[in-house]
């Protein structure tokens, strides 16, 4: 695949938001492809991790990871069932107003499992072939990246029936999916249509929880679904799915799987990841600026500026110059 093909299905698609793709040949060389489940149970057993239902669930569960892929090896129908020795993780006034019950509507799910703290696994994958001189984000340093962005590394282990609900990527960056064990079904939506199948904020992300159920669509709440253009694919072993920036996904697993991704940054989308990155993370940065010991001690900083991190207006105003 050359540069100019990449360009042309980033560039263009529906409302020039750009065309998802799937490419066969761009995991031959990664050392994940050697990746199993009991790999996983043996390397990283006693890891503790977090599961929920669906990645739009309130309601985690936390345990080892070990216990965790005994119960997605089962035989059988995982809903309604835990895995072993897992405790739900929250107060009892927090599952009470989540509602603990929720937990139990779908298997449980181990979703966007952070591996960047997790040392040496990110070397297993990498970004494909065609995208590797041109993702910005790799030219940050790591001290950067880590102080002041989001998480671009992730896992996702499953069994039949995990389920992702319909939402798009954080600070609209480029992102894939690789399907290392198993199958999984994608409804994927062009954010020129974000707005007919769910609620979508200033910053052109979904809302958690409106987004449409593309297995089960209700013509009440989303009149317009029928306009759209839904783009359906299964994923399998050593298929790896690009999204540009800003669409809008649905995941289930057809099987037990391990998908990886990561996210990516070019030219076609810096503007929209630089604008929102910028006011995600501005109160953050003039936090970190604020809390510096010398302008603490100096007493340089005014009193308001204290404040700035957690002030609601801040983030109201910010949010009005943003121009996706």
């Amino acid at each position: 695949m050359s540069d100019a093909d990449v360009d042309e299905l980033l560039s263009g698609g529906i409302g020039g938001f750009g065309t998802p793709f799937i490419v066969t040949d761009a995991m031959a060389n990664w050392s994940c492809m050697q990746w199993s489940f009991d790999w996983f149970k043996k390397t990283y057993g006693e890891t503790i991790v977090i599961t929920s239902s669906s990645f739009e669930s309130d309601v985690r569960m936390r345990g080892r990871l070990s216990d965790y892929i005994d119960y997605i090896t089962e035989d059988g129908d995982l809903r309604g069932r835990v895995p072993r020795n897992f405790s739900y993780v929250g107060t009892e006034s927090q599952l009470d107003t989540a509602g603990a019950g929720s937990a139990l509507d779908g298997p449980q799910y181990l979703v966007s499992w952070d591996l960047e703290y997790l040392s040496g696994i990110g070397d297993h994958f990498h970004q494909p072939y065609f995208m590797k001189d041109r993702n910005l984000l790799d030219r940050l340093m790591p001290e950067t990246q880590r102080a002041f962005f989001n998480k671009h590394t992730f896992a996702f282990i499953g069994p039949k029936g995990s389920l992702s609900q319909l939402h798009n990527d954080h600070d609209h960056t480029h992102s894939y999916l690789a399907q290392i064990v198993g199958r999984k079904k994608l409804v994927l939506f062009s954010p020129a249509e974000a707005e007919l199948v769910a609620q979508v904020d200033p910053f052109g992300f979904t809302v958690d929880g409106t987004g449409i159920d593309p297995q089960n669509p209700d013509p009440d709440r989303f009149p317009r679904f029928l306009e759209t253009t839904p783009f359906e694919c299964v994923i399998e072993r050593g298929d790896l799915l690009f999204l540009p920036s800003g669409w809008l996904h649905y995941a289930y697993g057809l099987t037990a799987g391990i998908s990886v991704a990561r996210d990516s940054v070019d030219r076609w989308n810096f503007g929209r990841w630089f604008q929102s990155m910028a006011i995600t993370n501005l109160p953050k940065l003039a936090s970190r600026v604020v809390q510096h010991p010398s302008l603490q001690r100096d007493g340089i900083a005014p009193p308001w500026a204290d404040r700035v991190r957690n002030d609601p207006y801040l983030l109201s105003l910010l949010t009005s110059y943003y121009r996706p």
